[in-house]
C-alpha cells in the first residue's frame, strides 16, 4: 500500500475497552434527563443496575429487537420514545440492537452509548440499515454514529461458541472489504491486517477450545473493534451489498450470511488484485490462498460454509443476483450477472475453485 497521495477520515467516538467498561456509563448519562435504553429481555440486568445507580424515572427500557431493523418496530419503538419524553439512546446488543438505536437517532437526532454484545461491529459507523417490504436500505449520517462505545468483555464473553463463531467472521469480513476498497488509505489498509491477524488468532483459540475463553474473547473483541472502526472509515463492496441482499430480502442470519459469503467473494475478486495486496491477504491469514484460509478457518469453529446450511434456496441465485446488479457497490472487479450467479452457485455448495 503506497502512503504518497491518500485521503483519511477518523471519526469522533470515544472508546472505552476493557474490564470493567461499563461503570462508565452512568457518569456519561449524567447529563441527561432520561434515557431509552434498547436491551433484549436477557440484559434486563444491566438496565436494572442503570436504574439503580441513576434513580427512578430516568431509565425507560424497550426490549424488542429484531434483525435488520424493519420499519415497523422503529415506528413502535419511535412512538414510545416520544411518550417518554427520553433524551439520549443507549444499545446494549448486537448489530440489530445497535441498527433500531440508529433508526431511532435518525428521527430524533438524539446521541447514541452502545454497549456491543457481539463483534459486529456496527456500534464504530456512521451506516445506518431499515427494512421494508421492498427489501434493506443503507445509508450514512453523521448523526447515528454512537459518540461513546463500551467494549467490556462482561457483555461478549458469555456468548456461545456458535454465535462467536460467526459473529467473529461477520468481522473479519469488514476487514477484508477495507483492504481492497476503492477508497481505501495505508492507516485503515495496516489497521485491517493488523485487525485480520488478531482475528484469526482467537478463531484458532476458539477452535481449540470449543468455547469462549477470557483470552480468546479477548483478541475477538479488539479485532472486532479495529473491523468496525475500518468498517465506517472505507467504502464496502461487493460482500456487504451481496449481505444485505440476502439477509434483507430473503430473511437469513446476518452473521451467517456473512461467514458463508467471504470466502466466495474473495474467491471472486482474486484475480482483480494487486500481487502486493493478494500477498498480504496471504501474509496475515497465514495461508498460500486466502479465500481458501477462510473456509478452513469457518469450518474449524464450526460455523456455517453453505448457503444451503443458512436456509437460502438455489432457486432465488437468479433474483439474488439481479437484486445485486440493479443497485450495485463500488468494487475491484467488474461485476457480471454470469460472474455473480457462478460465485453464489458455489457458496450454495461450499466448494471454491481452488
Amino acid at each position: 500500500m503506497h502512503f504518497t497521495q491518500f485521503e483519511y477520515t477518523s471519526y469522533p467516538s470515544k472508546v472505552f475497552f476493557g474490564e470493567n467498561s461499563f461503570h462508565n456509563i452512568s457518569k456519561l448519562l449524567s447529563s441527561y434527563n432520561k434515557a431509552f435504553v434498547i436491551a433484549g429481555k436477557r440484559l434486563e440486568p444491566f438496565v436494572s443496575s442503570l436504574e439503580k445507580n441513576l434513580g427512578d424515572g430516568r431509565i425507560f427500557h424497550f426490549s424488542s429487537v429484531i434483525q435488520h431493523v424493519p420499519v415497523e418496530l422503529i415506528e413502535e419503538a419511535r412512538q414510545r420514545q416520544i411518550e417518554e419524553n427520553t433524551d439520549v439512546l443507549v444499545a446494549i446488543g448486537g448489530g440489530s440492537t445497535i441498527g433500531l438505536a440508529k433508526a431511532l437517532a435518525l428521527r430524533s437526532r438524539h446521541a447514541i452509548i452502545a454497549a456491543p454484545t457481539t463483534y459486529a461491529g456496527s456500534e464504530m459507523t456512521n451506516i445506518w440499515g431499515i427494512t421494508t417490504a421492498e427489501g434493506k436500505t443503507t445509508g450514512r449520517d453523521p448523526i447515528v454514529l454512537p459518540q461513546y462505545v463500551i467494549y467490556d468483555p462482561v457483555f461478549t464473553s458469555s456468548m456461545p461458541a456458535s454465535l462467536a463463531a460467526t459473529s467473529s467472521m461477520n468481522a473479519m469480513a469488514h476487514l477484508m472489504e477495507a483492504i481492497y476498497a476503492h477508497d481505501t488509505n495505508p492507516i485503515a489498509y495496516i489497521n485491517s491486517l493488523d485487525g485480520m491477524k488478531k482475528l484469526r488468532r482467537g478463531m484458532m483459540m476458539l477452535a481449540a477450545e470449543r468455547a469462549l475463553t477470557v483470552e480468546t474473547n479477548r483478541f475477538l473483541q479488539y479485532g472486532s473493534f479495529i473491523a468496525g472502526k475500518v468498517l465506517g472509515e472505507v467504502s464496502m463492496s461487493l460482500h456487504h451489498k451481496m449481505a444485505h441482499v440476502l439477509g434483507g430480502t430473503f430473511g437469513l442470519d446476518h452473521s451467517s450470511v456473512h461467514t458463508v459469503l467471504q470466502s466466495f467473494v474473495l474467491e471472486y475478486q482474486w484475480d482483480a488484485l494487486k500481487k502486493e495486496v493478494r500477498d498480504d491477504f496471504c501474509n496475515a491469514l497465514d495461508h498460500e490462498y486466502a479465500p481458501l484460509a477462510l473456509l478452513e478457518l469457518a469450518r474449524s469453529i464450526g460455523a456455517p460454509t453453505t448457503l444451503a446450511s443458512i436456509g437460502f434456496k438455489e432457486k432465488d441465485i437468479e433474483k439474488a443476483v439481479d437484486t445485486v446488479l440493479a443497485k450495485p457497490y463500488a468494487n475491484p472487479k467488474e461485476l457480471t450477472r454470469k460472474g455473480l450467479i457462478d460465485m453464489l452457485e458455489k457458496a450454495y455448495s461450499g466448494k471454491l475453485s481452488q
